[in-house]
């Protein structure tokens, strides 16, 4: 498992370095300079997709040849994948926090906000690989375009759902403390990583299943 990441984080510094730094470097100094949160939200999101990239790498390469005639089981060589995957999108999402905070516009409801943008790069990770996997990198590309677009779309109208149960609250005047506030707010946190990390679990074992086919 070791030498599987190792050599996924080879591909990427030496393939994305480049892109990388230029990613930190420019939403870094646009947060800073206009302390705009949504900039970190992005941020978060877009580092996390990189990983997928390098199955796009290892298809030129034939690395499944390769792969095939070493001591690794398929659940290991798509495991690094997603571990690499949910470490990747981790330090996005605390790099982003970092540059809000030094913008002096943290707080709860932009850490809320990385939360949710890192649970998208994850999803969006895991309904990518297996498709990746299963196609190819050039057919899943189209797929992605699609994915983006539900997914960004659900979490609007998912957003504009919650805005207006909240006026509607508002409005009828209910008497809601703060604790039962923060309760309701911990408890859908807790919830929506449950569900990530269940819908992860099965990406992962659709993603070995499909890669073990695509072996024989």
């Amino acid at each position: 498992m070791k030498g599987l990441l190792y050599k996924d984080i080879s591909i990427m510094t030496r393939s994305f370095k480049g892109n990388i730094l230029l990613l930190v470097a420019l939403y870094g100094v646009l947060i800073l300079a206009t302390r705009e949160a949504y900039l970190a939200y992005a941020m978060t999101v877009v580092w996390g997709i990189y990983v997928a990239s390098t199955i796009n790498y290892d298809e030129q390469a034939h690395w499944d040849a390769y792969a095939a005639t070493l001591p690794v089981t398929p659940g290991q060589v798509i495991g690094s994948k997603y571990l690499l995957c949910a470490a990747s999108t981790a330090i996005g999402a605390v790099l982003s926090l970092a540059l809000v905070f030094l913008a002096g516009v943290g707080g709860a409801e932009y850490t809320l906000g990385i939360l949710v943008c890192a649970e998208v790069s994850v999803l969006m990770n895991a309904l990518l690989m297996p498709i990746t996997y299963r196609f190819g990198a050039a057919k899943s590309r189209a797929y992605l375009m699609v994915i983006v677009f539900a997914i960004v779309f659900g979490a609007c109208f998912v957003a504009q759902e919650i805005l207006q149960n909240q006026t509607q609250v508002g409005i009828a005047g209910m008497n809601t403390t703060l604790q039962a506030k923060t309760a309701l707010i911990a408890g859908i946190i807790a919830l929506s990583l449950l569900l990530t990390a269940v819908l992860y679990a099965i990406s992962y074992t659709i993603c070995v299943r499909v890669y073990a086919k695509k072996e024989k």
